[in-house]
């Protein structure tokens, strides 16, 4: 039956995007050990908020000292992103039990995945296989990674590299926007600047005065 399954092409483009999530969720949960934080935390996120970027930028902050109730703004901020998922793939998400939880699953891989297939049932297919890859993958990744942390050097296998690569690579993608280019540019400004002086891991938090910008020049292209 699995063999069977497997020969789907959803399903397995599904389960890759859980597998090579999960890659990226052993490096998050070694991370996260390495800041000083327990192990349980990185998959109870992974569980509970399914939402990589966010996760990790909390994750980040925290373990560099900022205040949790700051983390958690600059996490729900990015996580703001959601809005527009959720109204582009309000059609997938289908009535009852499974729209519970095709809403919880809703992440960059689901979206992408179910909205680049043509005909609805298989976006709506394809979008929750991805989700429930993902939502298997990032925990059990993350799991793996914090146990792994506390056996191996994470600098010697440049495990150190991985979260300031991956908010470098949700970075670059705005500045092809016109649009988004100053505020990002603003953003990374100040948080360079203040991070001469300002506390451990508060910094990145004060880019977040260039949010103004960006919902100004939306409501001018609106």
């Amino acid at each position: 039956m699995a063999d069977s399954a497997l020969r789907d092409p959803l399903v397995r483009g599904g389960v890759s995007m859980g597998l090579a999530v999960a890659l990226i969720g052993i490096a998050y949960g070694a991370l996260t050990v390495d800041g000083g934080l327990p192990v349980w935390l990185a998959p109870l996120l992974g569980v509970l908020v399914l939402a990589g970027a966010s996760e990790m930028l909390f994750v980040g902050l925290a373990a560099g000292g900022t205040s949790p109730w700051l983390a958690m703004a600059a996490a729900l901020l990015v996580n703001t992103r959601h809005l527009p998922y959720g109204m582009a793939v309000r059609r997938l998400l289908g009535t009852g039990f499974w729209r519970v939880v095709r809403t919880h699953v809703m992440n960059d891989e689901s979206v992408a995945y179910g909205l680049a297939q043509r005909d609805p049932e298989r976006a709506r297919r394809a979008y929750t296989i991805a989700g429930l890859s993902v939502l298997v993958g990032w925990p059990v990744g993350a799991l793996a990674g914090g146990l792994l942390g506390r056996v191996i050097d994470q600098n010697a296998w440049g495990l150190d590299a991985v979260f300031p690569a991956v908010i470098l690579a949700l970075l670059l993608p705005a500045l092809r926007e016109s649009r988004l280019r100053v505020p990002v540019l603003v953003a990374v400004v100040v948080s360079v600047a203040a991070s001469a002086w300002a506390p451990t891991g508060l910094a990145p938090v004060l880019g977040l005065v260039a949010l103004p910008l960006l919902l100004i020049r939306r409501w001018r292209d609106a």
